[in-house]
């Protein structure tokens, strides 16, 4: 029951982070932005899961969060090489982050990046949900023993290469747009007031310890020529850690190297400049377990186990 709610909070945190990069991005044809930019936005997120244990009915779930993006360039827009600084941040009901990284673009394909994050969460009580999302696990009682907010705070750095490519355009003349993403991520995360090799959560995610991960992603995506719908695609994503010794030994029985599957199917659309809209239909595959969840993460999983997350519906306000 739990760990279903982890990876709920999780893919609420991934489609905001979309939704704001969506709301973000400038338009083709329609907008230049200047060298300077300050973007606060407002999203709100709709989801509704299948019923799986975490509830008697089904019941969808509405989340607000701010955010607030701020971007400078370097160079003028369409120069080249581009050199892009974005500082933003999140505040939600159940956490808060601030980031900043630099985007170095040598060709109008290739964008290299590095940055950092701070960031913390809390618990959060509905009446009929009541858990905590950010927290220590404990051996001895084979829970997660909830941490007091804005006592612990999760710190990483990232670097990473991505891939942008137009493959309808350069078949079409600029007619169709069948736009091809790609990128791999190297990531260092680690939590304050944590030893070394110990289990902790954060953001709804558990079974995480400090050490290096990576995320590669894929995405193919037709853009609509229409006032309103502006794409639908499919994107497919791997992560992991790179090596099990970021854990203690008692934990490697449960192959923390075991790489976590998703794909999904997105929908856009905006309405003017302000106004954004994305669907997404999350499906996972992770690793499996044949015993009880409380004794994860000290035991060993069984095979893969596919599941389909749930609907995600997000709205995004461009103030």
């Amino acid at each position: 029951m739990k760990r279903t709610i982890l990876t709920l909070t999780a893919l609420l945190f991934l489609a905001t982070t979309l939704s704001a990069e969506e709301a973000a991005a400038p338009q083709p044809h329609a907008y230049t932005p200047p060298a300077t930019t300050f973007l606060p936005m407002l999203t709100l997120l709709g989801v509704y899961m299948p019923n799986n244990g975490i509830i008697d009915v089904n019941v969808p779930y509405v989340m607000p969060m701010l955010q607030a993006r701020f971007s400078h360039r370097f160079t003028d827009f369409g120069a080249k090489p581009e050199l892009t600084f974005i500082a933003d941040g999140e505040l939600a009901p159940v956490w808060l982050r601030a980031g900043a990284h630099f985007d170095f673009k040598p060709l109008s394909f290739l964008t290299f990046s590095a940055g950092g994050d701070m960031a913390t969460s809390w618990g959060m009580d509905l009446g009929f949900l009541d858990f905590d999302f950010i927290g220590r696990y404990d051996r001895t009682s084979r829970e997660y023993d909830a941490f007091t907010p804005f006592t612990h705070w999760v710190y990483d750095g990232w670097a990473q290469v991505a891939l942008t490519y137009d493959i309808g355009g350069a078949i079409s003349g600029g007619k169709q747009h069948i736009v091809f993403d790609a990128s791999y991520r190297a990531q260092y995360s680690g939590m304050t007031g944590i030893k070394n090799g110990e289990v902790w959560m954060h953001q709804g995610e558990s079974e995480r310890a400090n050490g290096l991960s990576y995320t590669a992603t894929a995405a193919l995506n037709y853009q609509i020529p229409h006032q309103y719908f502006k794409s639908v695609g499919a994107s497919a994503k791997a992560s992991g850690y790179y090596s099990d010794c970021f854990f203690d030994e008692e934990y490697r029985a449960c192959d923390p190297t075991f790489v976590d599957l998703t794909f999904a199917l997105t929908a856009t659309a905006r309405i003017g400049y302000k106004n954004h809209f994305m669907l997404m239909v999350p499906f996972s595959g992770k690793r499996d377990f044949d015993c009880d969840d409380a004794l994860r993460p000290l035991t060993a999983p069984d095979g893969r186990k596919w599941s389909l997350d749930g609907v995600i519906l997000t709205f995004t306000h461009i103030f």
